[in-house]
């Protein structure tokens, strides 16, 4: 049976027109929107039905209102998170998300907050870790930017036992490679991962940190780090806003593998 879909709505068909003007470069990365009197000026329309168009873009993360000064196209580029080749990649930096921004032509910034030593706060990150609730954990906050733009929260949670005998792991800047470089240091670098991704809408702090619409969701991605000897070394929460990133997961066949080798 065909089924005869109802007209766009109006707002729908301007969003539209919107999103094709930024895509052929008639509204460059960067630039301010004309203001929503000239919109709807120009396209004789209401202002209402321009405001319900910026407000789809907005949601979608192509534009961001910035308070007095006007509503401007977003000026990054999607980043692409390829999950094996980030963490192999450390090296030629001080961390994986200093890597990939900087391989996009962008000027890399972490903001670390304090850098801590406390009793593991939540019991799901005790359970990852294999250890007690009433454990110490080193905690190491950052928010991660991308040309001076919020792109990531990453909150790392390593077991005391262990990071507790590492200087470096005390400061922001752990050094060359990042805080796995020391941790292989002391005998435990991480040499397997797993990464749990859930999608959720961003609490009002989250909105705050990355500069968020209460509508635009985010990536949660557990990073859980392994020793050789299986000991969990790190839990890295990243709250990462989906309209920015891609995720990127590749793997080998293991049915092909098993094939090959017989």
């Amino acid at each position: 049976m065909t089924s005869i879909e109802a007209p766009k709505p109006q707002y729908a068909q301007i969003a539209a027109l919107l999103r094709s003007r930024i895509d052929d470069g008639t509204y460059p990365a960067g630039s301010v929107l004309p203001s929503e009197p000239a919109l709807a000026d120009e396209l004789r329309i209401s202002r209402v039905t321009v405001n319900r168009a910026v407000a789809m873009l907005r949601s979608e993360g192509l534009v961001k209102v910035r308070r007095g000064a006007g509503t401007f196209v977003r000026s990054l580029p999607k980043i692409p998170r390829d999950a094996q080749r980030r963490y192999a990649a450390r090296d030629k930096g001080t961390g994986a998300g200093q890597v990939e921004v900087t391989e996009l032509n962008l000027r890399s910034r972490t903001d670390y907050g304090n850098i801590r030593r406390m009793q593991v706060p939540r019991p799901d990150i005790a359970k990852t870790l294999q250890i007690e609730t009433t454990d110490d954990v080193l905690l190491r906050p950052r928010v991660l930017y991308a040309n001076d733009e919020p792109t990531q929260i990453a909150d790392s949670y390593l077991p005391w036992s262990i990071a507790g005998r590492s200087e470096a792991l005390m400061h922001g800047d752990a050094g060359q490679g990042g805080s796995y470089s020391r941790l292989a240091d002391l005998g435990y670098g991480p040499v397997r991962f797993t990464e749990d991704v859930n999608v959720r809408m961003p609490t009002d702090a989250e909105q705050r940190t990355l500069e968020l619409e209460a509508s635009q969701p985010v990536f949660e991605i557990w990073h859980v780090a392994f020793a050789a000897d299986d000991t969990v070394v790190e839990v890295c929460i990243h709250v990462m806003p989906g309209h920015l990133w891609t995720l990127r997961y590749g793997w080998d066949d293991p049915i092909a593998a098993h094939g090959a080798a017989k």
